[in-house]
């Protein structure tokens, strides 16, 4: 094959996944987050940027250094951001699954995750909203009875207005199902004890960049808290799968 005809082949499959999705640069940065706003809320370019400088992303620039990006990165921008919120993967991991999908080792179904629920019934509200125990018992399918059990115990936590965070679905889902394994829902307050204390020292972590108080310091806190998050998630699963074999042996 000519050295012509390799150059004309590049250009057709382009190196980095996805390669069936077009690569012209035409889209800038408010543009992407416009295009995925419906399932991320509260993406800020300022964290696209974030995956950029992490090198999970590669946008095309400009002579005059504008970031131009195309709608395959726009699906690989989606990818990093669902294997982060659905499945607490954690960027350096997120990087190396791309690493595998840009060289063709494996394809977009990636088994194994921390996904407790068949695909297709995680239906979430928007991070960041308040939920009513009606719209929680509409979500999970959980009782008004079992909602009230899980703030009797201090699982679930109302405001003021006896309004539920977003995470109230995820938290009511796998309470029940870990009842329905048989664990005492008392219990588990112990999880949810050490959750808020680890949370405090994250935030405690935090607070020099939060009392910055600059758009840029706010998403800084919010990546790395998300970061920490997840690193505490599978530190707290790898310790615990530690303990349960140990136990059985």
């Amino acid at each position: 094959m000519t050295p012509t005809a390799n150059k004309a082949w590049s250009v057709e499959f382009p190196s980095t996944w996805p390669h069936d999705v077009s690569h012209e640069p035409t889209l800038k940065i408010g543009e992407v987050t416009t295009h995925l706003r419906h399932e991320f809320p509260f993406l800020a370019a300022s964290k696209i940027r974030y995956f950029e400088s992490q090198g999970l992303i590669e946008p095309h620039r400009t002579a005059s250094n504008q970031r131009l990006f195309s709608l395959a990165d726009v699906e690989r921008l989606r990818f990093i951001l669902v294997e982060q919120r659905d499945r607490y993967v954690p960027l350096p991991q997120i990087k190396d699954m791309l690493r595998q999908l840009d060289a063709g080792e494996t394809n977009q179904e990636h088994p194994g995750r921390m996904r407790a629920l068949p695909t297709g019934t995680e239906a979430r509200p928007s991070p960041g909203t308040r939920i009513q125990k009606d719209e929680l018992a509409a979500l999970t399918g959980a009782s008004y009875q079992d909602i009230e059990q899980l703030i009797s115990t201090g699982m679930l936590i109302p405001d003021a207005r006896g309004r539920l965070t977003a995470q109230a679905v995820d938290i009511v889902r796998f309470s029940k199902m870990l009842s329905e394994a048989g664990l005492d829902l008392r219990s588990l307050r112990q999880v949810r004890n050490s959750a808020h204390a680890h949370a405090a020292n994250v935030v405690a972590r935090l607070a020099t960049e939060r009392a910055r108080n600059t758009p840029v310091a706010k998403e800084r806190v919010v990546n790395e808290s998300a970061e920490m998050a997840t690193m505490l998630t599978n530190l707290y699963r790898a310790l615990l799968t530690e303990n349960i074999d140990v136990q059985l042996r």
